[in-house]
C-alpha cells in the first residue's frame, strides 16, 4: 500500500486530481478521511458502497448475490440460466440427499472440475446455499 498524498497515512483510494469527466488521467494516493475532505463529505467504504447501492436501487438494478445457476444479464437486471452452474446446482443436491457434509460436497465438486466464480475451489457457505436454494 502506498502513502496517502496529504497526510502521509495509509492510502487506499487513487483519487483524480482532475475529474475524470474532464478528462483527468492523473492520480494521487488518498486515505479515507483525506478523500472525503476532497469531496466535503465522509467517504469511507460503508458510505460509498450504501451510495452505489442506492443508486442502483433508483436505477432499477439488482442489488445483491447472483444465486448459483443464474447469470445476470448486462442490463444489470435480468438474471437467465446458466447451465453449467445449474448442472454443479444439481450434483451438490444429489449429494446431499445422499447424506454428505457440505465439506465434502465441495471436495466432490472440485474433484468433478467445479469451482466458484472467481475460479476457486468451493467453501461450505457457497455449497449450503446452492443446496438451500429452492
Amino acid at each position: 500500500m502506498s502513502s496517502c498524498f496529504e497526510c502521509g497515512g495509509e492510502a487506499h483510494h487513487d483519487h483524480h486530481v482532475v475529474p475524470r469527466s474532464r478528462g483527468g488521467t492523473k492520480t494521487v494516493p488518498l486515505c479515507e478521511d483525506c478523500h472525503g475532505k476532497a469531496h466535503e463529505r465522509v467517504m469511507n467504504i460503508r458510505a460509498l458502497t450504501k451510495d452505489a447501492l442506492t443508486r442502483k436501487k433508483r436505477a432499477s438494478q439488482r442489488v445483491g448475490s447472483i444465486p448459483y445457476g443464474k447469470t445476470l444479464l448486462g442490463d444489470g437486471v435480468t438474471l437467465v440460466d446458466n447451465e453449467g452452474e445449474l448442472r454443479m446446482v444439481e450434483m451438490a443436491r444429489g449429494l446431499r440427499r445422499d447424506g454428505l457434509s457440505l465439506r465434502d460436497i465441495a471436495d466432490a465438486l472440485l474433484v468433478a472440475g467445479y469451482v466458484n466464480r472467481q475460479g476457486r475451489k468451493l467453501n461450505h457457505r457457497a455449497v449450503l446455499k446452492m443446496v438451500r436454494a429452492a
